[in-house]
């Protein structure tokens, strides 16, 4: 039997919830985007005001301003936006406990084992469009299916404050390739340039051509298109669910020139992984280093550790050793980020010879843990290590006002 699968994408998120504290912006360009002064640069999000004007999502605040001078922008407040992440999650569960998040905006639900008992699936769509305007003040798209890619695509496809239903492949045969869930610009380019312009040519094309073209994602493209699969949700209050990374990642004031540089920063950014694996529990087995020029090339590099760790300490030394070893400071870099995978929720030791220590510090943890105890109680920057306070600049990053660092990998 098939189940009946909602994608559910909150409006301009970020622009929405700050016109509930600003509501004199409903009606003039407004944008949520990044400081300029820290070179945040970026549009997250724009009002529908903006929307007219040829505001877009990612585009620079420079670009944004030569279109419409007028624009208001606003910094981001993340600790708001994870409030009313929550309230609407809260409100999903009403209808269901089978709930996959899908960033901060957007989740599927699973509404299969609710349809009889709310009056099947446009009785619970109308529902929950009405109760999240009236009673959040914010506005949904929802895309109505029978597994998870479908949905997405019809969230997409929905007017704000409306939802499309997709009942086969039939109903987005004609739509461009594109538009399925994760098929970027490059994978777009491949497809075009062996005859394959919509989602019905994709659909249609043997499994094993896509594969050919495409390797792996090939297999996984077809089944998209077909509508195959792709349709188990997890449940939202599963204790079980465990994320696969841990990362922070962040854009420096002016660009890192020295291995000075880049170890202020990088020591922050270790401090915060950290502490956010210690408040769920977890080790970690790999470490990951993403290094952006000032060009904006990335390179990602990993390295894996003999033991699993908790500590600040070991992703300090691993990622430094990464760096290290494949880059230099030939051109600046703009911004690095951090991240931890293979994660467990127990410490897993290793047999060592009677003269090998083991990697792992239980008196390191312990200072650590110290440390987090004092910024826990009187802020982020009640103790800081020396290095970080060498430069005033670089130093700000995360730590007045206990601001939060960029998260770059999610669950």
């Amino acid at each position: 039997m098939k189940k009946t699968i909602l994608h559910c994408d909150l409006n301009c998120f970020f622009a929405s919830v700050e016109m509930l504290y600003h509501p004199e912006y409903r009606n003039v360009p407004m944008a949520v985007a990044g400081d300029p002064e820290k070179r945040h640069g970026i549009i997250l999000a724009k009002n529908v005001p903006a929307k007219k004007k040829g505001i877009r999502t990612a585009e620079t605040i420079n670009e944004a301003l030569q279109k419409c001078p007028e624009l208001i922008i606003l910094k981001p407040d993340y600790h708001s936006y994870e409030y009313f992440s929550e309230r609407v999650r809260d409100l999903y569960y009403e209808y269901t406990d089978r709930i996959e998040p899908f960033g901060v905006d957007e989740c599927w639900l699973d509404i299969s084992g609710s349809l009889s008992y709310f009056g099947g699936a446009e009785a619970i769509v109308s529902s929950l469009l009405n109760r999240i305007r009236e009673e959040i003040g914010l506005t949904l798209s929802i895309g109505v299916s029978f597994n998870k890619v479908y949905a997405k695509l019809g969230s997409d496809m929905a007017k704000e404050d409306d939802f499309c239903r997709i009942d086969s492949l039939d109903d987005i045969r004609h739509l461009s390739a594109s538009k399925l869930l994760f098929i970027g610009s490059h994978t777009c380019e491949i497809l075009k340039s062996h005859g394959i312009y919509t989602i019905g040519d994709l659909a249609d094309h043997p499994m094993g051509y896509l594969e050919n073209i495409l390797g792996k994602a090939g297999k996984t493209l077809y089944c998209y298109a077909n509508g195959i699969g792709s349709d188990e949700i997890t449940r939202y209050d599963h204790e079980a669910e465990m994320p696969k990374s841990i990362s922070c990642c962040h854009t420096a004031e002016r660009d890192l020139c020295s291995l000075d540089d880049f170890k202020i920063v990088l020591t922050m950014l270790c401090d915060e992984v950290a502490t956010r694996l210690r408040k769920q529990g977890l080790y970690y087995r790999k470490v990951h280093l993403l290094l952006r020029t000032k060009q904006l090339k990335v390179r990602t590099m990993q390295m894996s550790l003999k033991e699993n760790s908790d500590l600040a300490k070991d992703i300090y030394d691993n990622a430094l050793a990464l760096f290290e070893r494949n880059a230099d400071f030939s051109i600046p870099y703009r911004s690095i980020g951090v991240s931890v995978s293979d994660l467990s929720y127990q410490k897993q030791y290793r047999q060592t010879s009677l003269f090998e220590e083991s990697a792992y510090s239980i008196r390191q943890k312990k200072q650590e843990l110290a440390m987090q105890q004092i910024r826990d109680r009187f802020g982020k920057d009640a103790i800081v290590s020396l290095r970080v306070m060498e430069d005033q600049t670089l130093s700000r990053i995360g730590l007045k006002n206990n601001e939060p660092f960029e998260e770059v990998i999610h669950q």
